[in-house]
């Protein structure tokens, strides 16, 4: 049981990290974020993927009237005002930066409508904690902007979801599977592996574009049974039994 137990957290930390994609902070620069607001985030355009990563360098202390206080983390709220079809992510999974260190933050996406081509000023909202005194205290980061241009939005033709592939290869499972599947719109998705009792043993989301896609599954292997996995984006969704022998 206990071998068993340690394979499925094994396995869901492999899922977990396999499918979250980390940025790396630029630890050169001397102010607060970076790029700064001369230079401001580079520009998109319709149709085409975009990416770009802003750098925080977390001060290790901060003045609030009269008082002085040490700063223990800054943390990521929220993100507003993106493009359709654009998210965010962060160096670590909670999106906080602990005080007199670097973090990002990591803006992607694409958009596919030309009534999209605008500039887009987007707010990122944190709380600063503070000890020596304990406080909470807000921080509003508002000086970007992404600005995309308009472009030759992609057409897809329309695909059926009935035809939209969702299978392992090969299957019963072995140390080079995986799930290939169809996404029918870009944006997040869900991947949900259920034990044949039902229990979930691996949860995660994921950003993936309209298509093709695979998720690797060969860790799995050393795992005997038999699984559910399920897909879900929006109101679409496709499940499917598979093997470990």
């Amino acid at each position: 049981m206990i071998k068993k137990l340690t394979l499925t957290c094994s396995f869901f930390l492999f899922l977990l990290v396999s499918s979250y994609a980390q940025c790396v902070p630029d630890e050169t620069i001397s102010g607060l974020y970076a790029p700064d607001v001369s230079e401001g985030l580079p520009s998109g355009q319709i149709g085409v993927n975009y990416e770009t990563v802003i750098t925080m360098n977390v001060p290790t202390d901060t003045s609030y009237g009269t008082f002085s206080a040490t700063v223990d983390s800054m943390v990521l709220n929220s993100v507003s005002g993106l493009p359709p079809g654009f998210s965010y992510d962060c160096s670590n999974l909670q999106c906080s930066f602990p005080g007199g260190q670097f973090g990002c933050i990591r803006v992607f996406g694409l958009s596919n409508n030309n009534a999209d081509a605008k500039s887009w000023p987007i707010d990122a909202e944190f709380t600063l904690f503070t000890s020596n005194p304990s406080l909470s205290l807000p921080y509003s980061l508002s000086e970007y902007s992404i600005v995309l241009d308009s472009g030759q939005a992609l057409t897809v033709e329309e695909t059926p979801v009935k035809n939209l592939r969702f299978n392992i290869e090969p299957n019963p499972i072995n140390a080079n599977s995986k799930l290939i599947f169809d996404l029918p719109e870009s944006g997040r998705y869900v991947i949900d592996v259920y034990s044949l009792i039902g229990s979930n043993v691996a949860h995660f989301e994921v950003f993936g574009n309209r298509g093709l896609t695979t998720q690797e599954l060969g860790e799995f292997s050393n795992q005997p049974g038999v699984y559910f996995i399920s897909l879900k984006q929006g109101t679409y969704s496709k499940s499917m039994r598979f093997i470990v022998q």
